[in-house]
């Protein structure tokens, strides 16, 4: 048990930087059982007089302990809180303004009645290509007027219902969604558009 306690003893000495000295020398009026503390320099620090050590196992142990709390109590006090600051985001950057300038249109858009002509409005036309919307109501191409054109025509129906015949084939009906192409240069008819509703076209002239 001694043993144990004076393990016990070394190591708190020396973790507060101290030796602890024991003594076992039997003699009438000897320092047998009782302890000191020196520092790393050999200076006696507890426990250590004229006659040899003085101090007993409990001495030692309360001497460390106070002194551990008191480093602890110092440490503490000079202990600085941090305070955590988050961390700053940066601003989004900034949209780059569009360098184009988009011009969204619709084709059902403001559709002119077309009761008396069919109504022809250009949508795009450049070399090589031109797109138009074309708006019936109840016409037809006469058969002593067949239509002709010199570039090749590509045709959509987009709403109501038409017949068309093209020279030298039979008439076809066109309903939303159907298209077709009419080469340049062939006789063409529209044989009928829907009564009282209008009939929208996209027609492409390639060529």
């Amino acid at each position: 048990m001694a043993d144990e306690k004076n393990k016990a003893l070394r190591e708190m000495a020396r973790h507060r930087g101290l030796t602890l000295k024991t003594s076992r020398r039997r003699k009438p009026g000897g320092d047998f059982g009782c302890y000191g503390l020196v520092d790393a320099a050999g200076k006696p620090v507890l426990g250590i007089g004229a006659k040899g050590l003085e101090a007993s196992a409990g001495e030692v142990e309360t001497f460390l302990r106070d002194a551990m709390r008191a480093t602890w109590k110092s440490s503490a006090g000079t202990v600085k809180v941090r305070k955590i600051v988050p961390e700053a985001r940066p601003e989004p950057a900034p949209k780059p303004k569009p360098k184009l300038k988009i011009a969204v249109a619709n084709l059902f858009a403001k559709l002119p009645a077309a009761r008396r002509a069919e109504a022809f409005t250009g949508l795009l036309d450049r070399p090589g290509v031109r797109i138009e919307r074309i708006v019936s109501n109840g016409q037809a191409t006469p058969e002593d007027e067949p239509m002709v054109q010199e570039q090749d025509e590509w045709v959509v129906l987009l709403k109501g219902e038409a017949g068309i015949r093209i020279e030298d084939s039979v008439e076809v009906t066109l309903r939303p969604g159907d298209h077709l192409t009419i080469p340049g240069g062939q006789r063409h008819w529209v044989t009928y558009t829907a009564k009282g509703e209008p009939t929208v076209w996209l027609a492409v002239h390639i060529g």
